[in-house]
């Protein structure tokens, strides 16, 4: 088991996680503090409960204040995450899943009534999670301890939540998770790592069954969908000669992907120059080294259309993934405004209702 931090040092932990966030995340975070009424802008008018701080300092102070902490945590629970691994799922328990999960000794979790452990994992086998039920929807979550070197080569320590969505109705579970921060040394192979132990842990913790997510039926469906609400925005499909093409809907919006070899070709022709940022550098490898990553596989890009651009949404949907058995879905950020977990539940919940996902093979032990 992890050991207790002092409280300090566990707070920052939430100061320095959310300061690596993007700008739009971090407006985010402020908007969802107004609204809930927990931090005022004006020292000179009585909000009840809100908090006074200062413009500009809203992240660093409520961080580092321990009163925030539950709203920080909920907030794990109910962002965007990047990447998500659709899993169906049977459970083999006469108990329910929260039963189960209080027998395991896991904590659940209330966002109004929450104490810190002051501990943070590094690895799931050692970590032991907090939940969430909201209605029919269970949400666990797993937080292990990374770390970068930031632009002044200063050692960052972060919390890396993994998030494991359990829609009960319609027998599928998500396994959400960030990229790490610019890391040489982590690799697709530890992002695989990573979902085979939330795997592992389901199978043997909760004695869950778990089966593959069936994709075949995706692209007809989602042609066949005549509202234009949700529709292909793009795709690629291996070819025959061992080449691949991808087909592109004729939108002006559509994302033209650079040439990689080029840009990396680039960096290295002006090696002093990128020295001189090496933020810009780090960020432009960590892009190339993601699409590399999935260069070699089929992929779908699908748009949920909203009537306000700016609501719209898309989901690259690479198939046949890790070990050539997983669904992985990259939730992309763009111009929504929605940074929450309201499109990743709406998402999934569509392509199961619509049978683009169905419930494939089951999962064995060494899957």
């Amino acid at each position: 088991m992890a050991l207790p931090m002092d409280q300090t040092t566990f707070l920052a932990f939430y100061r320095d996680t959310m300061q690596s966030y993007s700008k739009s995340f971090k407006r985010y975070t402020v908007k969802l503090l107004k609204d809930k009424g927990l931090i005022t802008f004006d020292e000179q008018v009585d909000f009840g409960s809100a908090q006074y701080v200062e413009k500009g300092t809203t992240i660093s102070s409520t961080t580092m204040n321990p009163r925030f902490s539950g709203f920080y945590e909920l907030l794990e629970f109910t962002k965007l995450y990047k990447y998500s691994v659709p899993i169906f799922y049977e459970s083999s328990s006469e108990a329910s899943l929260p039963d189960v999960l209080d027998s395991l000794g896991c904590y659940s979790f209330d966002p109004d009534d929450f104490t810190p452990t002051f501990t943070i994992s590094t690895s799931i086998t050692e970590c032991l999670p907090l939940y969430w039920i909201d209605g029919s929807d269970i949400y666990i979550k797993f937080v292990l301890q990374k770390s970068y070197y930031n632009p002044s080569n200063d050692l960052i320590s972060y919390r890396f939540p993994i998030v494991i969505y359990i829609n009960t109705e319609t027998g599928i579970l998500e396994i959400r998770y960030d990229s790490t921060r610019y890391d040489p040394h982590f690799s697709r192979d530890d992002y695989r790592n990573l979902v085979i132990e939330c795997i592992r842990w389901l199978r043997e913790s909760l004695n869950l069954k778990l089966f593959t997510c069936e994709h075949r039926a995706l692209i007809p469906t989602i042609k066949g969908n005549t509202d234009g609400s949700v529709k292909i925005y793009k795709q690629m499909m291996d070819l025959s000669s061992g080449g691949a093409a991808e087909l592109t809907a004729s939108e002006s919006t559509d994302y033209v992907l650079p040439f990689i070899g080029e840009l990396r070709e680039l960096i290295s022709e002006n090696e002093e120059l990128f020295n001189c940022s090496p933020a810009i550098r780090e960020l432009l490898t960590k892009y190339l080294d993601d699409k590399e990553a999935t260069a070699s596989y089929p992929y779908v890009y699908v748009k949920w259309v909203m009537p306000v651009e700016t609501d719209s949404y898309m989901i690259k949907i690479t198939f046949d993934y890790f070990d050539s058995v997983y669904t992985v879905m990259q939730h992309i950020s763009g111009d929504c405004k929605d940074l929450g977990r309201e499109r990743m539940n709406n998402a999934i919940k569509y392509l199961c209702e619509s049978g683009s996902y169905t419930k494939g093979v089951e999962l064995w032990p060494e899957s």
